[in-house]
């Protein structure tokens, strides 16, 4: 029997998600270098936004035994997040920086990363604040929070996919697929295998523009079903505020207003 979802009670709103080039323009295969580099990206940040959209949409509904599990779930959002923002600033920019010989060619989206920091350091302070206590949490003090911040990151999130695209001037003498792809299997080492690991994977949505990016990120069968029953098994309680079941698949988020 087919188990009817409702749309609204998914993760995809408020916080819009980011459409990718290659969707976007139609294309074929095999992609264009940039275009398909700037959708891995996407798809990366829409990682982000989809989680903070569980977050959001969530918090404000929570029933008290909730409280503990919900917290520690929204400390995993900002783990992956700092991850990601970090990768970029030490690794990915600088490399792209030094193969194209143009010094701060990518310095505008690291400012961009600072502009939303003050948000980031309010958000992670509350929840560790209300960790000892989480009878004291209030979920719509921590959406306040996030009502600081996230205008301006959702747009630096958006903004960085025609800045990526842009570089493809540079041609073949930028490698640039190959260091996306890189820095995508090297991020797994910036989170912990607990937390930020089961967090990215359950807030990847497989299906997404009509299954486009199901093979992303190459990971053969068998890891993901001992990740599945491991890692994510581990912290348990914690996913099922997640967007995405162990399938990779959209659900109805668990907790909304009726």
């Amino acid at each position: 029997m087919s188990i009817m979802i409702r749309q609204d009670h998914l993760a995809d709103g408020p916080f819009k998600l980011i459409e990718t080039p290659v969707h976007a323009q139609n294309a074929t295969k095999p992609y264009d270098q940039y275009e398909e580099g700037a959708s891995i990206m996407v798809l990366s940040h829409n990682i982000i936004i989809r989680g903070l959209n569980s977050i959001y949409r969530q918090a404000p509904n929570l029933k008290p035994e909730d409280h503990a599990d919900f917290i520690a779930y929204a400390k995993c959002w900002i783990e992956v997040l700092n991850a990601h923002h970090t990768a970029e600033e030490t690794s990915l920019f600088p490399q792209i920086e030094e193969k194209t010989g143009e010094r701060g060619l990518m310095e505008a989206n690291i400012e961009q990363h600072h502009a939303f920091l003050p948000g980031l350091r309010a958000y992670s302070e509350y929840l560790h604040s209300v960790t000892p206590t989480p009878q004291t949490f209030s979920g719509a003090r921590l959406n306040a929070i996030i009502d600081s911040f996230a205008p301006v990151l959702i747009l630096h999130l958006s903004d960085e996919i025609p800045t990526l695209l842009s570089l493809s001037r540079f041609g073949s003498q930028l490698r640039f697929l190959d260091g996306i792809n890189m820095e995508s299997k090297k991020s797994p080492l910036h989170l912990s295998m607990t937390t930020g690991v089961p967090f990215f994977f359950r807030n990847l949505d497989v299906e997404y523009e009509d299954g486009l990016w199901r093979g992303w990120p190459e990971i053969p069968g068998l890891i993901w079903w001992v990740m599945q029953r491991t890692f994510v098994a581990w912290n348990w309680r914690l996913w099922r505020f997640a967007s995405c079941d162990e399938r990779g698949q959209l659900r109805e988020l668990a907790a909304l207003e009726n």
